[in-house]
């Protein structure tokens, strides 16, 4: 057999071998997720007897649940008065929101820079993590609950609370993403002896726009529903119309509110997902060459 003849064979030989070798750390995952999984759900049935959590599903429970509901809610208010609170209210969110989502990026993207472990040494990246878990930790609600105290109520407390809440799971969410990266590029313009301005610039951000875009609508989808949220601790919006509503049983314009809080989350849903697919589609790959 001669060497041109042998060339083709070893090569079909390599291509098995690896092919082989991917299909077993394929099954090896799956195995460990099937096993992952089944722990989970022994673990979450285990919790369920031992809360008695079946029992809220018993048909006693589920009649009186449907009872209240259609008795107390239905119909939803349609009076002028209410309607017009409630568009103030549900506008008030989204310019909470909006705000939030702006400056939230704005602080997000120089503190993940500084948290990504392939672009700061750890003595650097490992402090400013420790600083986004503790913002993490703290939830939204507590948040506005704080800034209520030092601001007063109103929606600037709300504003400033989801700014807070939005660097701190932006930050994460934008240098897991940094982290992700093919490192070819960064060394080679590292060894040619570019500087980290440069390797961001030309490298780090043109490379992650599409998901960065991604992670900033979606924290501004989620901004919209914890304006919701806040406002029961008087940092505006439609929690704060919420939480006025169930303070005085008004379950009818309670149950409007939020039906227009649903349609508004499906709407924002449904125009993200348009922008989304557009910056995803392979057509702007080129833009960050």
């Amino acid at each position: 057999m001669t060497r041109s003849e042998s060339e083709p064979q070893r090569l079909s030989v390599g291509l098995r071998v690896n092919l082989n070798k991917k299909l077993d750390d394929l099954i090896i995952r799956v195995f460990k997720f099937d096993i992952l999984f089944l722990i989970s759900t022994i673990v979450v049935f285990i919790l369920l007897l031992k809360l008695k959590f079946i029992r809220l599903f018993s048909r006693t429970n589920l009649n009186s649940i449907l009872e209240f509901m259609t008795s107390r809610f239905w119909p939803p208010e349609t009076s002028s008065v209410v309607q017009e609170n409630i568009r103030f209210a549900l506008w008030e969110t989204i310019q909470m929101a909006f705000i939030a989502t702006y400056f939230g990026t704005l602080m997000s993207l120089p503190v993940a820079l500084l948290a990504s472990r392939n672009l700061t040494p750890n003595y650097i990246s490992t402090p400013f993590r420790l600083f986004l878990a503790s913002i993490r930790t703290i939830p939204s609600l507590i948040w506005a609950l704080t800034f209520v105290i030092i601001f007063g109520l109103g929606p600037r407390a709300g504003t400033i609370a989801l700014s807070f809440y939005t660097m701190g799971y932006l930050s994460k969410f934008q240098y897991e993403t940094f982290e992700g990266l093919l490192s070819d590029a960064v060394e080679a313009l590292t060894a040619l002896g570019a500087s980290k301005i440069q390797i961001i610039r030309y490298v780090i951000l043109p490379e992650s726009a599409n998901q960065l875009i991604s992670q900033i609508l979606f924290m501004f989808e989620y901004n919209i529903r914890a304006g919701s949220i806040i406002g029961f601790v008087g940092a505006g919006g439609l929690g704060f119309l919420l939480s006025y509503y169930l303070s005085y049983f008004q379950f009818h314009a309670m149950l409007t509110t939020l039906i227009y809080l649903f349609i508004t989350i499906i709407t924002i849903d449904f125009i993200s997902g348009l922008i989304r697919k557009r910056f995803h589609d392979p057509k702007f790959d080129d833009l960050s060459v």
